[in-house]
């Protein structure tokens, strides 16, 4: 397996620190990182520049849907595995090991990086965290690019993650989530932080349910 990891950043420069620390400490095997910045206000993209990781800072917040496709665009010919990482997660070690694990099964198509007991309220798709086969991105698998606003005006409280499992199955794969924690959030739930605020209410969902 030779993973091909992109991390979406947006602003909470403290979390990427912590979550590309556990990465790079974790990580096992051949991969690649790429960061898509999706237009940090804080010094995210200075640090990454600084910290020289390869990374694309976009101009305007472009959302999950097209960083994910954007970053995963610039995967080497010889990646196997496509990643996507949140910068609010860390990596816990052995992580590899099953992931590995889990794409024995070769139907697998998308892999959730959360198991079913850490996803109660997900119950028809893995979430942002997942890895798939690159040879269904290949073939022409994508997420939706849309932001959530957009989203929102039809489906509230849908994302990019609402529409991407479908497509992987349609393709004739399934999709399922690790047996093991191999991430942990690290955010602050903070219910009083604009950033949330403002999160939730791009998603058309209530904070108030947030736990």
């Amino acid at each position: 397996m030779k993973l091909h990891t992109v991390f979406i950043t947006h602003n909470r420069l403290h979390l990427t620190k912590q979550a590309i620390e556990s990465y790079l400490g974790t990580v096992t095997g051949e991969f690649t990182l790429f960061v898509v910045d999706n237009c940090s206000t804080d010094d995210t993209a200075d640090w990454l520049v600084g910290e020289g990781l390869y990374s694309d800072a976009l101009s305007d917040n472009r959302y999950p849907g097209y960083a994910t496709n954007l970053g995963w665009s610039q995967a080497p010919p010889d990646a196997t595995h496509l990643q996507r990482a949140d910068n609010d997660f860390v990596f816990l070690p052995g992580w590899c090991d099953e992931v590995e694990r889990m794409f024995q099964e070769p139907k697998l198509g998308q892999l959730g990086m959360r198991t079913d007991e850490e996803e109660l309220f997900a119950p028809s798709n893995v979430g942002g965290n997942n890895i798939i086969r690159k040879t269904l991105w290949d073939k022409g698998l994508r997420y939706d690019e849309r932001p959530w606003p957009e989203i929102r005006k039809r489906n509230p409280g849908c994302s990019e993650d609402t529409y991407f499992s479908p497509a992987v199955r349609k393709m004739g794969y399934i999709w399922d989530r690790v047996e093991k924690p191999c991430i942990v959030n690290i955010d602050e739930k903070d219910r009083e932080d604009p950033y949330y605020q403002k999160s939730f209410a791009d998603r058309g969902i209530d904070i108030k349910l947030w736990t």
